[in-house]
């Protein structure tokens, strides 16, 4: 595939800002050097006819070693040997008997050729450091762009974002590049410099498979693989965008190996992204599953026992034992109810669908409402109220709300001990509303608290073996979220255990509150 520079493009002299010369074996002769060399001794020429010629003839010859010794110092070697000779030529037809000719006298002969040694040597000596200078120049010019690179290639997280930053580090290097993405053998298009044309990017691409292989460097275009290892990631077409050339192969091989490898850590990265997601996903499934098969089967289990013997003992049994089944089965059914209620109520946060219907309430009565449905769920635990009193409203769903409290009521009757007290309280700070409920259970390990709402999770040790799915306080993050407001854990709150579950609420103070 051969690559050519659309014609039609705007050039730039050799001089563009910020634009890196390339670091080659020797530095390239170039016709406007030998022009720059031959100005030099013209004027080294004009200087000595009109002046020094007059002042101090005897310094002519120190004149034009010094304009030998100057365009080595500007231009290099081979065009400072090519000042000495000029210089000697000169020297030879305006400075020296006869003037005007170039025939030389036995007496001049030794020295007419002391000077051209001489000046050869300072020539070719001078111009020789000065290219060594510029070539060391360069070398650190590009060590400092590769370090650039790398460091700033470093920083991507995407192959996409890798393909453009280094079709900018050619652009700022003077290079025009196309960059495709190897997938399954086929180039796709990541990135390209915006002065190409779309056609001449589709034709590159129609050819490319062809010439990945190996690398082609030609003079108008260069074609390089993009690999990390023995995996083929990409290629990349390039050209001058200017007059100068296109880089050393060896920089641009350097620089498209630091490419190479910050694309391949960039898909490794996604890949391993993608494997958490799905690990994720499957360790909620698995959460899920085996929540479902112990903690929902535990009340139906207790449902259905209850409900055959009232059928087939039922006459056997007294008064009291059948009214103790009856509530074991109402129990168990509100039980196997709220599991239910929370995973619908999950759903509908994940996706969206949550249907929210607002009314002002008051928070003192919610709190009420959800201690009196979960009253034989208490048992013996003792419950203490700390309401305040006026208390502001809220503007909530009072069934959504009410399902939160519950939540975490019954999360602190699942961790706490039947004598323990249980503190439900409703306070206003400011603008807020808070509502909370203490139990004086063991507390939450420190390790487990930031992890309190998350779904399916149950704590370690002792928690695992309460009931429930791990839904409840995910539900009731994701409702009080819904209203606007926010809820915390804190543990431990009270000699070294408990723990305090606190719901934060916006007070509503146009409207007064029930008493």
């Amino acid at each position: 595939m051969v690559l050519k520079p659309d014609n039609t493009r705007n050039t730039e002299p050799d001089t563009q800002p910020g634009a890196l010369v390339w670091l080659r074996g020797e530095t390239p002769l170039r016709l406007r050097d030998f022009a720059y060399a031959t100005a030099i001794v013209s004027a080294a020429t004009v200087l000595g006819y009109f002046w020094v010629l007059h002042l101090w003839p005897s310094k002519i010859a120190m004149l034009f070693l010094a304009a030998v010794l100057l365009t080595g110092y500007l231009v290099g070697m081979w065009p400072a040997i090519a000042a000495a000779l000029l210089a000697f030529l000169s020297y030879n037809y305006f400075f020296e008997e006869p003037p005007y000719t170039l025939t030389i006298d036995a007496e001049d002969v030794f020295a007419l050729t002391t000077f051209l040694i001489g000046a050869l040597l300072v020539g070719g000596l001078t111009g020789r450091l000065s290219d060594h200078a510029r070539r060391l120049k360069r070398a650190l010019a590009e060590m400092t762009s590769l370090f650039e690179a790398s460091r700033d290639l470093s920083t991507t997280v995407d192959a996409e974002s890798a393909a453009e930053r280094v079709v900018r580090h050619l652009e700022a290097n003077g290079c025009e590049a196309v960059v495709w993405m190897m997938e399954d053998g086929k180039p796709t298009l990541s990135a390209a410099s915006e002065a190409i044309p779309q056609g001449f990017v589709a034709d590159c691409a129609s050819r490319l498979a062809a010439h990945v292989a190996h690398d082609e460097v030609a003079p108008g275009h260069m074609l390089m693989r993009l690999s990390s290892g023995a995996r083929l990631v990409g290629a990349v077409a390039l050209w001058p965008a200017y007059r100068r050339g296109l880089p050393d192969p060896r920089w641009t091989r350097a620089l498209l190996d630091l490419a190479a490898v910050a694309i391949d850590r960039a898909r490794l990265i996604a890949e391993i992204a993608a494997t958490r997601i799905v690990a994720a996903k499957e360790g909620l499934r698995t959460a899920l599953l085996s929540s479902l098969s112990h903690d929902l089967r535990t009340p139906l289990s207790t449902i259905l026992a209850s409900a055959t013997s009232l059928l087939e003992y039922d006459e056997k049994f007294d008064v009291a034992t059948r009214r103790d089944l009856l509530a074991a089965i109402q129990e168990e059914s509100e039980r196997l109810n709220r599991y239910l209620a929370n995973l619908l109520e999950m759903t509908r946060l994940e996706s969206g669908a949550l249907q929210v219907r607002r009314a002002l309430i008051d928070p003192r009565e919610a709190m009420a409402g959800a201690l009196q449905r979960l009253e034989r769920k208490l048992g013996g635990r003792h419950v203490e109220r700390r309401f305040a009193a006026p208390c502001a409203p809220i503007d909530v769903d009072p069934m959504l709300i009410e399902q939160a409290l519950m939540n975490i009521i019954e999360n602190a009757v699942a961790h706490a001990p039947a004598p323990a007290t249980v503190t439900a309280s409703v306070q206003v700070h400011g603008a807020r509303v808070c509502l909370s409920v203490e139990d004086g259970g063991t507390g939450i390990p420190a390790a487990d608290l930031p992890h309190v709402f998350d779904k399916f999770f149950r704590g370690g040790s002792d928690r695992k073996r309460g009931p429930g799915v791990g839904l409840g306080l995910a539900v009731t993050r994701g409702l009080v979220e819904a209203f606007g407001g926010s809820v915390r854990a804190l543990s431990p709150v009270r000699e070294g255990g408990g723990t305090r579950i606190e719901i934060d609420l916006p007070a509503h103070g146009a409207t007064e509150a029930k008493q």
